[in-house]
């Protein structure tokens, strides 16, 4: 366990040294969704809004805003922001491990650290890493996603009408198509990617180590392929890595169109896909998918030599759970094909896996399963690590903490919607109704076989009974 122990000591030296809620990714991390003009500083965070006058004269305000500069100073002064609450779950659900704060903090150097922690927090940074979404086209529209991004999605609600009934879903997200949120259709002028193509042209495309393309879908965006294009005008100008997030699941013609644009710019690329289960239950998961198609465009990408890795993002929701160890299983076989895995955690060109729970929304999440559910896939889970060497240490920690959250956590997060203020994290425990979930998760696949020709019971048949027994 060399890495992790290496971890650990990095974080007491470059985080805890400085305070217990310290967190690299406020300063010089950020997610950016431009088509609503949205930011936070990671994926676990709650978006809020980025202030459209101000970017007009300094583009670095699509990240340095109000809200993200108030938890800098928070953080400086050892308090937990509210809003970055998966690492405080996580933190006590195992305070052993290591939550994701410490992995998103590892790529700024020491000195980075030491100026975030020591600077103004108004400051304007220029960032490390990039999440970047430029529009919410979507082929694809998974059961935990959600309108505001996917148009697959929106899709749904439009021709048949909201989700009823769901009185545990505080965000609201299945009863509108979020079209108002959409200031910026695609294919029209938006000041928010205006800003971002001044800023990487100024200083954006040097601070940069790694920008990550996401979506919706990324290959059906035309900003997309304006920055590719942009890169192949531009080799050797910038030596920021190329990561996209991509589904993966779309026909021969697009994979060859992407494959060859990357190669004819002269990147790299490492892909970022998802997956957590497989077959039926894969597409029933994630709508749209076509699993052998989404075998083979993998496939694909491992053998291009423009593309240097392939990730598997798991996001695990209660129904996923259920194919996870299957899940787990097939990957240790595709990693004997590839070659196995070494352990490290950068540079190899292999399938590895990253896991993270559904949170939002809340009844999907893990904890309405039967409790005796949660303990023998948690157990399965642990068998399969035991008896199969070939997962990094990176993945060992990561599925290693799925099991524990999985028999540990009661109350993963608070289910009110969060707000952007000074709220301070306290504990994570709340009174959480785990009846209404559970009738909420029911009343939402009931109406979700309606609308997507799928069943539920038929999929999921480890699942029938206790699905079967919700009132």
């Amino acid at each position: 366990m060399t890495l992790i122990n290496n971890m650990k000591e990095w974080k007491i030296k470059n985080l805890d040294s400085k305070s217990s809620s310290f967190c690299g990714a406020k300063w010089y991390n950020a997610s950016m969704w431009l088509f609503t003009g949205m930011t936070t500083s990671c994926h676990h965070n709650p978006p809020h809004q980025i202030d459209l006058e101000e970017i007009k004269t300094n583009p670095k305000a699509l990240h340095n805003t109000t809200v993200k500069k108030n938890e800098r100073e928070m953080m400086q002064r050892g308090e937990k922001p509210i809003n970055c609450q998966f690492c405080w779950v996580m933190e006590q659900t195992d305070p052993d491990g290591l939550a994701d704060r410490t992995w998103l903090s590892t790529p700024s150097s020491e000195k980075e650290l030491e100026d975030a922690f020591t600077q103004s927090t108004q400051f304007d940074y220029d960032l490390n890493y990039l999440e970047l979404s430029f529009d919410r086209t979507c082929n694809l529209a998974c059961s935990y996603c959600c309108p505001a991004i996917s148009s697959s999605w929106a899709r749904d609600i439009r021709q048949n009408g909201p989700y009823t009934g769901l009185a545990t879903d505080s965000r609201n997200h299945y009863v509108g198509t979020a079209d108002e949120n959409i200031q910026h259709k695609p294919n029209e002028s938006n000041p928010y990617a205006d800003a971002f193509f001044k800023w990487w042209e100024d200083s954006l495309h040097s601070s940069l180590r790694t920008l990550r393309l996401t979506g919706g879908e990324p290959m059906m965006s035309g900003e997309t392929w304006k920055l590719f294009n942009w890169l192949k005008n531009n080799r050797h100008k910038t030596n920021v890595a190329i990561h996209i997030t991509t589904n993966l699941s779309y026909n021969d013609e697009i994979m060859s169109r992407f494959l060859d644009t990357i190669q004819d710019a002269g990147i790299t690329v490492e892909i970022y896909t998802s997956g957590e289960t497989l077959n039926e239950k894969a597409e029933y998961i994630r709508d749209g998918l076509e699993w052998a198609q989404w075998i083979k465009n993998i496939e694909r990408a491992l053998a291009c030599e423009s593309v240097t890795r392939v990730s598997i993002c798991g996001t695990i929701s209660a129904g996923a759970a259920e194919g996870f160890p299957d899940f787990l299983r097939w990957l240790a076989k595709q990693k004997l094909l590839h070659g196995k895995r070494t352990s490290t955690h950068t540079g190899i060109k292999e399938l590895e896996l990253s896991v993270n729970p559904v949170r939002f929304p809340t009844f999907q999440n893990i904890v309405v399963l039967p409790e005796t559910l949660r303990n023998e896939l948690a157990q399965e889970i642990k068998t399969i690590l035991a008896e199969n060497d070939c997962f990094s240490l990176f993945e060992q920690d990561h599925i290693s903490r799925f099991a524990t959250y999985l028999t540990d956590v009661a109350a993963p997060h608070r289910t009110d919607k969060m707000q952007h203020d000074s709220s301070e994290f306290k504990d994570s425990v709340d009174s959480i109704d785990i009846p209404a979930l559970q009738q909420d998760f029911k009343r939402f696949f009931t109406q979700y076989d309606q609308r997507r020709g799928q069943d539920f019971v038929k999929t999921f048949p480890r699942l029938k009974e206790w699905y079967n027994s919700i009132q």
